[in-house]
């Protein structure tokens, strides 16, 4: 099979680089590229990036850097390509090809323009065939820090290399143009003018700024998780939205969240992510739940060398088990309770080599499955949603499927235990959109299989103020637990 790459040499980048190695590799393809006059790019854009750098006390980010045409050491021409790939988005070009674009842009200046315009952006996949354009797949990308064009712009470049690199594999595995499809979200972008980046770096200075100022003289909002009686029950979703919510309190020296809650043993056990101020590294605590709440404060029962969040508890043929969240560690690891909640060992590596966020574990048709997301190559671990399958708990794990079952930021990440609600399942999730843990959501799972994974939106949840996120919901032995962002120590919280 042969590859030819559309490319404007006014405007190649490392990412553009990378994106046609990985193609070539993973379809087993000989490359070849052709010039082609993309859009102009916005203005000012490249000094913006070097100013970030500078601003930000950041390196700048390689992915963006400009390179040679000659760094690809390709031939030139498109004269019997099997498949083109158009990586500049130019509104000249013809004939039936793959194209890639952000709000109709190539990637890196459509990512600017959305991020310029306070929005995290949409990544299409476009089959052109006979002149006609069909929409092959869509994702829905995270911006992990609003106030840098560099930082979204990177992650967006990741995500659109893996989107490539999956669709060629696909067509070189007998998949057509005309029948490509890669998992696509239905959300519609908001459309958006050019921005300046010039505009928007110095504003972003001037607010990372005020943010720094203003935590010299106030304790900045920080995560903290509440509780309340269990007042769901089985068969209906948890109604969150204005209910009142008792707060774990802390000694203003650290922060909760990621709660879970078990009851094993005889006793009602509430686990969380706790997070010293003064190591800058998460760790696993308990506290006991009682008829009228916590008894005592969390304590901690699992610390590592690495950072460590999202204590997934449960119960198998009679002990207890966790998975808590070790992506820095990059493993996902079984812990199970020697003394109950005390005292834990680490048991297996289920996945090995893998940064994997908030790794939940689900049981349907005999077989064991873990949700969680995972950072690819220059990639966001809040928007790409991957599963696994294996027969038993410490059994072969393997992706479901090849590459992410969806990419989308305000709905992909896990937000807590995966609950029946009637014949139906349903999985929380969190949603991004705006910035980390900013909402929480409820979906049903319509398929999953290794023919793809489906899913309904139920439910999508944002705390009202003075609250600013709100990014898990558990609840077990007659209690709901969930986190909030929240400026303060109030003992009540009402998202």
């Amino acid at each position: 099979m042969r590859v030819s790459f559309l490319i404007d040499s006014t405007d190649f980048r490392r990412w553009q680089a990378k994106a046609i190695a990985d193609v070539l590799t993973a379809s087993g393809a000989s490359g070849a590229i052709a010039m082609v006059a993309g859009p102009p790019p916005a203005g000012l854009l490249d000094l913006c990036l070097a100013f970030e750098a500078l601003a930000f006390r950041r390196p700048r980010s390689g992915p963006l850097d400009r390179l040679s045409l000659s760094a690809l050491n390709l031939p030139i021409g498109t004269a019997d390509a099997d498949i083109v790939i158009d990586l500049a988005a130019s509104a000249e070009t013809t004939g039936d090809r793959l194209l890639i674009t952000v709000g109709g842009f190539g990637v890196a200046a459509g990512a600017a323009n959305a991020i310029m315009a306070g929005e995290e952006p949409f990544i299409d996949l476009i089959a052109v065939v006979n002149g006609e354009q069909r929409l092959a797949g869509r994702w829905h990308v995270a911006v992990e820090d609003r106030r840098q064009l560099g930082s979204g712009m990177t992650i967006a470049a990741g995500r659109a290399i893996e989107m490539l690199t999956l669709a060629a594999g696909r067509l070189a595995a007998g998949a057509t143009l005309g029948s490509l499809t890669l998992p696509r979200v239905e959300a519609e972008p908001s459309p958006h003018r050019r921005g300046q980046p010039a505009l928007f770096a110095a504003a972003a200075f001037a607010r990372s700024l005020a943010a720094r100022l203003e935590r010299l003289v106030r304790t900045p909002p920080n995560w903290a998780v509440a509780w309340r009686t269990d007042e769901t029950g089985d068969g209906a979703l948890p109604a969150i939205a204005g209910r009142r919510w008792r707060r774990l309190s802390d000694d203003g020296g650290r922060f909760y969240a990621d709660p879970f809650v078990v009851r094993y043993g005889g006793r009602t056990v509430l686990f969380v992510e706790e997070f010293p101020f003064a190591t800058e590294k998460g760790l696993i605590s308990a506290v006991e739940l009682g008829a009228n709440g916590p008894v005592g404060t969390p304590r901690p029962v699992i610390e590592t060398d690495c950072h460590l969040s999202y204590p997934f508890v449960f119960e198998e043929d009679g002990a207890l088990y966790m998975i808590p969240e070790s992506s820095g560690r990059r493993k996902v690891e079984l812990w199970r309770a020697v003394n109950f909640p005390d005292h834990w060992e680490r048991a297996a590596v289920l996945i090995d080599d893998i940064d994997l966020g908030d790794a939940t574990l689900f049981r349907a048709d005999g077989r064991c499955y873990l949700f969680g997301t995972v950072r690819p190559h220059w990639g966001s671990s809040w928007d790409g949603l991957a599963i696994f399958a294996a027969e038993h708990l410490t059994g072969q794990w393997a992706p479901l499927f090849s590459g992410p079952a969806k990419v989308d930021v305000s709905s992909a990440r896990p937000a807590g235990r995966m609950f029946s609600l009637g014949t139906s399942v349903v999985r929380p999730f969190q949603d991004s959109v705006g910035g980390y843990g900013a909402g929480l959501g409820f979906a049903r799972v319509d398929r999953l299989d290794a023919g793809g994974y489906a899913e309904t939106k139920l439910m999508a949840l944002r705390p009202a103020p003075p609250l600013s996120g709100l990014h898990t919901y558990n609840r077990g032995g007659g209690f709901e637990v969930i986190d909030v962002i929240s400026d303060g120590d109030a003992a009540i919280v009402t998202p």
